[in-house]
């Protein structure tokens, strides 16, 4: 399989196979000089083409973020046609015997300092339905890379593998690309934890979550109807023991009291009692209960 790298210089961003790393087609795509052409890795190491103008794989990593430096490369001074004298007025200046001919000269810039951060990945498994690592992979990234695709590049090239990762929070929720995590000020803070999970392992964990929260939904409401029956259940035992309160004051007081009771106490009597005693007449268990003191 042909690998991969990616090319950037200003806002151009491209991937170019392993066959088209070759110094004069990277000249031509960025507009630069070819002699004065080379590129700079994540460390800010400069790597230059050889004699016939080939980059060596073993100097880049596969699908690796260079950035392209070089001369631009400008149109020709315009020269005036030869036994036709331009009288025109125009300022003169020295130019180079290159520059002359319209080449910019080869000289070859010292590398440019780019900016450059690290933030820890951790390369997690799902185990009882949790986010666990189990590795750790520290990724140096500039401003250009700092987002979810950059970072993922990163990490795939860190592990040595074309699997998909998905990157998450500690929650296990999905980061998605989006202006809050484009730039290094999301991608700096140490702080947040970030987790690369095998693309396979977070679609069937982001499934299993899914079923557990349908589940509990269920069982949520079933939690409610039975409070709100205990709740009912409380409320008739306290009418319960209020009328069993005031039979019992009627009782010590007087032998010969006549207790008259509605029908709704009636049966809150009935009620509380029928268990214990046989289901008669009901009028038969108030005259036990009034022979007492």
């Amino acid at each position: 399989m042909e690998h991969s790298y990616i090319l950037f210089k200003g806002g151009k961003r491209i991937n170019l196979k392993e066959s088209d790393m070759i110094a004069e087609k990277i000249a031509r795509i960025f507009q630069v000089y070819a002699p004065s052409l080379y590129i700079t890795d994540d460390e800010n190491v400069a790597i230059f083409p050889d004699a016939s103008g080939h980059f060596h794989t073993y100097d880049l990593k596969p699908r690796g973020h260079y950035e392209v430096h070089g001369n631009d490369v400008t149109l020709p001074v315009a020269e005036s046609s030869q036994g036709q004298p331009d009288h025109r007025f125009r300022f003169l200046r020295g130019q180079a015997p290159s520059a002359a001919a319209g080449a910019p000269p080869a000289s070859i810039p010292s590398a440019s300092k780019v900016k450059t951060y690290q933030r820890s990945v951790y390369i997690a498994e799902v185990d009882g339905g949790k986010i666990r690592p189990n590795r750790t992979v520290i990724v140096r990234f500039s401003e250009f890379e700092a987002s979810t695709e950059g970072i993922l590049s990163k990490v795939q090239a860190a592990m040595q593998s074309e699997e998909p990762y998905v990157l998450t929070d500690a929650q296990g929720n999905e980061i998605i690309d989006s202006e809050g995590t484009r730039g290094s000020m999301y991608w700096k803070q140490n702080s947040r934890k970030v987790y690369a999970v095998p693309d396979p392992i977070f679609r069937d964990f982001q499934g299993r979550r899914k079923s557990n929260q349908k589940e509990d939904a269920c069982g949520l409401q079933e939690v409610r109807d039975k409070i709100e029956e205990v709740v009912l259940a409380a409320q008739g035992l306290n009418e319960v023991t209020e009328t069993m309160k005031m039979l019992a004051t009627l009782a010590r007081g007087n032998n010969s009291t006549i207790v008259i009771l509605n029908n709704t106490a009636a049966e809150c009597i009935r009620m509380a009692i029928r268990c214990i005693v046989c289901k008669g007449k009901y009028h038969v268990l108030l005259s036990f209960l009034l022979s007492f003191r």
